[in-house]
C-alpha cells in the first residue's frame, strides 16, 4: 500500500515510512493513498476470525508484512484487548492488557512485531492503524457477545487520534454509529463543533487526565483533509501558524459534524463518575475512561440513538493509581483494574 500526506497528496510514500515516521517530508500526516472499504461479506469474514487474527488482517492490509494471528499472540499476548459490559447497552473496550497497562505499550509491541525490530518506535500513522485494528478486534468480540448493528463510541478527544481512528474505521465499513469526542476543561474542540470557531493559541489547563490536556489536536488535520481537501488544510494551518482564531467554512463545518459530536466533562464530575461506577457497578474506570463515560451519558441524556454504546479505555486504572486511589480513598497499592465491592 502507498501513502500520501495531508499536505502534498500528489506525492507517495512507502508503508515502511508511514510505519516509522511521524510525518512526511512536507510536515504532513500520512494516510493511505486508497483507503480500504470492506463489503458486508468481507466485514463478516473479518469479524468471524479469532480476535488476534482480525487485528493481524487489518495491519497486514495497511502494512503488508504477512503478520499472523499467532505473531500477534507472541507480540502482545492472547487477549491484549477485552470488552466488559457495564449495563444493558454500555460496554467498555479495554486496550491495555499488557505489562504497562497502556495502549502505548500495545502499539509499541505490535509495531516491533511488524518490523521485526524490538527497538522500533511507532510513527503517528502507526498509532492510528493499531487503534483501528484494535477497534475491529473489539467489534469481533462484541459480535461474539451478541451485539449487532451500529454501535456508538465515546473516546477522549485529546490529540484527536482516538476520534479520527474511529472515523477511519467507520469509513472502512465497521458499524460505528456516532462518535462522541469527550473533552475536559480543555474544550477547544467543543467550541469548534458547537460555535464554529477554534482558538489555535489556547493555553492548556493541567488536569488529572493528561491525554485530554491538548489545545491543538494534531490529528484534527486528518479529518479536515478527509472532509475538505488540501485547500481547507492550508486554511487551518495558516491559522495555526498565526495563532489566530480558526473559523472553517460552513460547508466544511457541517461535514466535520456528520456523525461526530463533542461533550465536555469537568474534572470534578469525572472523579464523581469514577467513584459512582465503582460503587454501583463494581467496575473501576481509569480517569480517561470515566471522562469518556461522562461524555457518553451526556449524549444519551440528550436523546442519543438508542444503540449499544462503547467506551474506549486506553489505560488501566492501575496506570493512574495515585489519582484513582485518592478518588476512592484507598492506598495506591490496592488499585487494580477491577475491584469488587
Amino acid at each position: 500500500m502507498l501513502y500520501i500526506t495531508t499536505r502534498t497528496p500528489g506525492e507517495t510514500y512507502t508503508a515502511q515510512k508511514a510505519l516509522r515516521d511521524n510525518r512526511g517530508a512536507d510536515g504532513g500526516l500520512y494516510l493511505p493513498l486508497r483507503a480500504p472499504r470492506f463489503s458486508a461479506q468481507e466485514l463478516e469474514a473479518l469479524l468471524d476470525m479469532p480476535v488476534n487474527q482480525t487485528i493481524a488482517s487489518i495491519l497486514n492490509l495497511l502494512f503488508p508484512v504477512g503478520m499472523t494471528g499467532w505473531e500477534v499472540d507472541f507480540s502482545v499476548g492472547r487477549r491484549p484487548i477485552q470488552v466488559r459490559r457495564l449495563s444493558r447497552r454500555v460496554w467498555v473496550g479495554e486496550l491495555w492488557h499488557n505489562p504497562e497497562g497502556s495502549f502505548d505499550r500495545l502499539t509499541r509491541d505490535l509495531v516491533s512485531g511488524l518490523l521485526g525490530d524490538l527497538t522500533a518506535r511507532p510513527g503517528n500513522w502507526a498509532k492510528i492503524a493499531v487503534r483501528v485494528a484494535s477497534l475491529f478486534g473489539i467489534f469481533s468480540q462484541l459480535r461474539r457477545e451478541g451485539v449487532a448493528g451500529p454501535v456508538d463510541i465515546a473516546v477522549v478527544a485529546g490529540d484527536f487520534s482516538g476520534p479520527v481512528s474511529a472515523w477511519y474505521a467507520r469509513q472502512w465499513g465497521l458499524p460505528i454509529g456516532s462518535i462522541i469526542c469527550c473533552c475536559n476543561e480543555n474544550n477547544g474542540l467543543w467550541e469548534l463543533f458547537h460555535l464554529g470557531q477554534f482558538r489555535t493559541d489556547a493555553v492548556a489547563v493541567s488536569t488529572s487526565v493528561p491525554q485530554a490536556d491538548v489545545t491543538l489536536p494534531v490529528d484534527l488535520e486528518r479529518l479536515i483533509f478527509a472532509q475538505g481537501g488540501i485547500d481547507q488544510v492550508n486554511g487551518y494551518l495558516e491559522a495555526c501558524r498565526r495563532g489566530t482564531l480558526y473559523c472553517p467554512e460552513e460547508s466544511l463545518l457541517e461535514s466535520l459534524r456528520q456523525g461526530v459530536t463533542v461533550s465536555v466533562v469537568s474534572t470534578p464530575r469525572m472523579e464523581s463518575i469514577l467513584l459512582n461506577v465503582h460503587k454501583t457497578r463494581g467496575y473501576l474506570l481509569s480517569p480517561g475512561a470515566a471522562l469518556a463515560y461522562g461524555g457518553l451519558m451526556d449524549y444519551m441524556a440528550k436523546g442519543g440513538s438508542g444503540r449499544n454504546c462503547l467506551i474506549l479505555s486506553e489505560d488501566s486504572p492501575a496506570a493512574s493509581a495515585g489519582i484513582v486511589s485518592h478518588i476512592l480513598g484507598i492506598d495506591p497499592g490496592d488499585v487494580s483494574p477491577r475491584i469488587k465491592t
